[in-house]
């Protein structure tokens, strides 16, 4: 892998009220086709310091910093890994001549010499403020990108001899919200207590697939929707004996069974089929956000972290079935089966036809955990002089301690792997870790 990359940069300001930033950069990268190593990206940005202009002086006390900003560029994006762009043959051996030899055979991997940068336009604009001396502080940043020339794997028909191809298509549309706020909220001699909050809000959706104005259904790319969603069946409960009994299921689901999952019937043809499939929601939070507290006694100090991710679904093999590694099901002690004896309107049976179409399972992922807490304690100078030393400090941390969520399984914050996709198989639980520790200044 190379790289090679060259930046230029223009600043300029005027009496600390106008600032001017322009930047162009010209990047190479070795991973992409041989055709188009090469992107230039532009940018520039604009700053005003509302705060140093004489009509502001009047409400100094209470305005102590306002700067408005403004910017739009151009990024780029290498996001694939090294050879994706070479045509691969695969190799095999070939008895021949009473000896072994090493044969290729025909090519395994399409090539694509053409691929190039995947490139992100974007517009932002922020304000930076604090109010009574900066005792209440913070950023409000609202920003509109455009990706285009995206870098992701297109499913091509099989007749090719190939199942896909890494390509530059499609756009995508991101729009957000971000804000945090610090306080101080009490700032005594023996005592203090400040908070820094921040939010988060993003809302992604599909612009262009191939040009077509057309949906992929294969690759889950829906015109109008995110990159990431839910495409499956609406699960309305479990097929129950006396249902099957009195021939509910005819019409409906011939091959319904007590015990499988009882699918809605969207088009009400009769069938249960793909037709029926819709868009249940999507893979990527609606909304991220934190809050830190910090509380300070004499020499004592408290910092307490939780964060929260919030409206997305994702779905769960715990319920759909996964093994571990030895190969043996792993379930939640939570999840209780259909049978005879348990008629569960939530839980299917075991039988290997209970979920005869592929159904997902999917379930809300979100979640707020305590991330982190913190006590400390610095020993006073006086203490720590008479034993030769600059300073000590004890502390005892906890890191992710609690966690609140409906999820069912080991944990709700997933891998991301690509683009709109997890994979749960790596998805390992969080480890809770608890540190008592000391650090000593000599």
């Amino acid at each position: 892998y190379r790289s090679i990359s060259q930046m230029g940069r223009l600043n300029y300001g005027y009496d600390s009220r106008y600032l001017f930033t322009f930047t162009i950069r010209r990047d190479g990268s070795s991973v992409f086709g041989k055709n188009n190593k090469y992107g230039t990206f532009p940018s520039a940005a604009f700053a005003w310091n509302i705060a140093n202009e004489s009509f502001m002086q009047n409400y100094n006390k209470l305005i102590t910093n306002l700067k408005l900003r403004l910017s739009y560029g151009v990024s780029g994006n290498e996001a694939i890994g090294i050879y994706q762009t070479l045509a691969l043959m695969s190799s095999s051996s070939l008895a021949m001549g009473n000896s072994s030899l090493t044969s290729l055979k025909v090519q395994s991997r399409m090539g694509n010499d053409d691929l190039q940068w995947e490139k992100t336009s974007g517009l932002n604009v922020g304000l930076d403020f604090g109010l009574w001396g900066n005792r209440l502080s913070g950023t409000l940043d609202a920003y509109k990108t455009n990706t285009y020339d995206m870098l992701l794997l297109q499913r091509i028909p099989l007749i090719t001899g190939y199942s896909d191809v890494w390509s530059n298509i499609g756009k995508v549309a991101n729009t957000g919200f971000e804000l945090t706020l610090t306080s101080k909220n009490i700032a005594k001699k023996d005592f203090s207590w400040s908070s820094t909050a921040v939010f988060s809000t993003n809302k992604n959706k599909i612009v262009d697939v191939y040009g077509d104005g057309k949906d992929d259904v294969g690759n889950r790319w829906f015109i109008g929707q995110p990159v990431g969603v839910i495409f499956d069946y609406t699960k309305l409960g479990i097929w129950q004996e006396d249902e099957i009994e009195a021939g509910l299921h005819k019409g409906w689901d011939e091959q319904a069974q007590p015990g499988n999952l009882k699918l809605q019937d969207r088009n009400g043809d009769g069938l249960i089929n793909n037709d029926d499939r819709s868009i249940l929601g999507q893979t990527t939070p609606k909304w991220t956000g934190g809050l830190t507290n910090t509380f300070t006694y004499k020499n004592f100090t408290l910092n307490i972290f939780l964060n929260t991710v919030q409206g997305h679904l994702r779905n769960n093999p715990q319920i759909g079935g996964a093994a571990d590694e030895m190969g043996r099901r792993s379930t939640p002690a939570a999840l209780g089966y259909w049978t005879p004896e348990n008629k569960s309107n939530e839980w299917r049976s075991l039988a290997n036809r209970s979920n005869p179409y592929g159904y997902g399972f999917p379930e809300k992922a979100g979640f707020t955990r305590l991330k982190d807490i913190t006590l400390s304690y610095n020993l006073p100078a006086s203490a720590i002089s008479r034993i030769g030393i600059g300073g000590l400090q004890l502390y005892a941390n906890g890191r992710n301690p609690p966690t609140w969520t409906t999820w069912l399984g080991w944990d709700p914050e997933a891998r991301d792997i690509t683009r709109g996709s997890t994979n749960d198989m790596i998805n390992y639980p969080l480890v809770r870790t608890y540190v008592l520790g000391a650090n000593i200044t000599f």
